[in-house]
This record gives C-alpha cells, structure tokens and sequence, in this order.
C-alpha cells in the first residue's frame, strides 16, 4: 500500500513516499511551492494516495478539506525561524488541493498521557516527535518487537530544538518539546511561553509602570555544549523516572547526538535511508494505518484516532 508523509522545518520541507514492500523514496525541497510540483505530479499518477501533512502543535485527526481556520492558527502558533509562515499557506491551500490527506495530533492530545502532564504545558513534542515514534515503533515491529512491547525514550533533534518521548509498552505517556525551556536554556514563565508560541513576548517598560507586548525574535541558541548537556541530563531524568532502558535517537542532528550522548548513555538509531527523516517516515506510516493499511496496529497502539484535546486547552 502506497502512502505519502511530509514533515515540514523553517527552510526544509521532506516527504516520504512509502510501501511496506519497498524501500522509501525520499525528497527534500527549499520550499512549499516545489512541495506543490511534487504533488501535482504524484497525485496525477496515484490520485488514491494517502498523507499525512506537517501538523505542528497539532489538532485531532481530521481531513484538510475539513480544515477551519483555527485548526490552522493552532498547528503553526511558533513562529518560523526566519519570521516566514510557509506551513500555514500550505495548510490552506491542503484544503483546497489535498482534500483526503489529513493532519493529525502532537504528543500533549494524546489520551496516554495523563492530564496532570498536560497542564499549564504547551508543549510536549510535536506531531513531527509523534510521526517520529510511529516509525520507531514500527521498525522495532519489523525486527519481531510487537508494539505492546515497547519501552523507550525517544530523542527527536533537529535543528529547532530536541523532542524527548517516554514511550512505556508502545504508548506516549510524558514528553518534553522543542519550544519547551530545556536544561541548557533559559527558563521563561509558562504565560511568556503561551504568548511566545504566538509570536507575542512582554517586556517591560518603566516609564508606563507595566508590561507590554512587542514582537518575538527568535531566542538565541545555547552554547552547543550547553545545549547537549541540558539534553543528556533530561534524558537521564525521564529514563530514570519511567524505568526506561533504551534510548533511541532520530533527526537531522542525529549523528552530533550520537557523539554527544554516547560515552554515558547507550543510543541506538533507526533506518531511515537518510538523516532526518523520519519524521516523514512515520507520517506515511500514520497515513497507511489511518486507512487501514498494514501500520494500523501502530496507530492504534499510540491512540492517534483517539485524542480529543486542544493544544491550547
């Protein structure tokens, strides 16, 4: 069964084209409108493919013909690094152009995770991290691990930040995501946060005696050595919170995790043809399982169908 992920970063769009059968055929673009070509060109041969859109902070399962203009708002509420949208375009163009691909949950609508996790969090790992452990959890099947079975941390790195999943018997039940203060970072109220994510930060002004809004840059990166070592220490709290023993490592900045985490703690990678894709990866594997293809079990298992909350609930 044929099936189309996409994952979407500031400056990088990937897509997946994926059969169980057959390996991948991977694609990047610069930007949304060679996403379109590809599109075009791919729908006019398999017009019955199903996808599974970039969906950011995320939204229930739902068919982007059916898309409203706050779904869209709350999937892209970050800023793109260099102040450009391209994700919200794309989804409102999806509606239009891309009427059975659907866009799905992040990590914090899942029903596994429980809601004292969930309050006053923005973020727990977006839909990208979530499509990222559908592939995790689907190569573990492939190598005769079943799903139920699964007990891992995943770290998701990119080049936006890290995603952390604690992934207990093949279901999401913690996270941390990338727009999430980390360890190496400095540490923002939870209403600044709320306001960050919109593109809004307060700052104070003295003469008026209060505080106000002006626009949001995008916070500086923390030194790398900073930055790895936050994120070793998360991953050691999250493994020894939730008794996980394996950790496995996906994103474009693979490779620097790798070398960065491995004297102290065991990492394991998974296949993917290429560095960062498996976002895309699970996507198309999400896409075949919502229609019943082969991943089925793995969408189940991580309750995709299922989550009911809003990101901003």
């Amino acid at each position: 069964m044929l099936s189309l992920g996409i994952q979407y970063t500031p400056r990088t769009w990937k897509a997946v084209l994926w059969d169980e059968d057959r390996a991948a055929d991977l694609h990047a673009f610069p930007h949304a409108g060679a996403v379109w070509e590809f599109l075009t060109d791919l729908l006019a041969a398999y017009p019955a493919t199903p996808a599974v859109l970039p969906s950011g902070f995320g939204i229930p399962v739902t068919r982007a013909r059916d898309l409203l203009d706050r779904d869209i708002l709350e999937m892209r509420l970050g800023p793109d690094a260099d102040g450009e949208d391209e994700l919200g375009p794309f989804l409102a163009e999806a509606r239009r152009r891309l009427p059975r691909a659907f866009c799905i949950p992040a990590v914090k609508l899942l029903p596994s995770v429980p809601p004292h996790r969930k309050r006053n969090r923005l973020d727990l790992g977006t839909a990208d991290a979530l499509c990222a452990a559908a592939w995790a959890l689907h190569s573990l099947e492939r190598t005769g691990r079943p799903a139920a079975a699964a007990t891992f941390l995943l770290a998701h790195l990119g080049a936006g930040g890290r995603d952390l999943l604690a992934i207990v018997e093949g279901r999401v039940v913690d996270g941390v995501g990338r727009t999430a203060p980390g360890m190496g970072t400095p540490s923002p109220t939870i209403y600044q946060a709320l306001l960050a994510a919109r593109g809004v930060t307060l700052e104070r002004h003295r003469a008026r005696r209060g505080w106000a809004a002006a626009d949001c840059d995008a916070p500086a990166a923390p030194p790398p050595a900073a930055f790895w070592e936050g994120v070793e220490k998360e991953c050691h709290a999250l493994c020894a919170y939730h008794a996980l023993g394996e950790l496995i490592v996906t994103g474009d900045r693979r490779r620097e995790a790798i070398e960065a985490l491995t004297s102290r703690l065991p990492c394991a990678t998974l296949p993917s043809g290429a560095d960062g894709y498996e976002g895309a990866l699970g996507a198309a594997v999400i896409a075949a399982g919502l229609t019943g293809g082969p991943a089925a079990s793995v969408v189940d298992r991580l309750g995709v169908r299922e989550a009911r909350d809003r990101v901003l609930d």
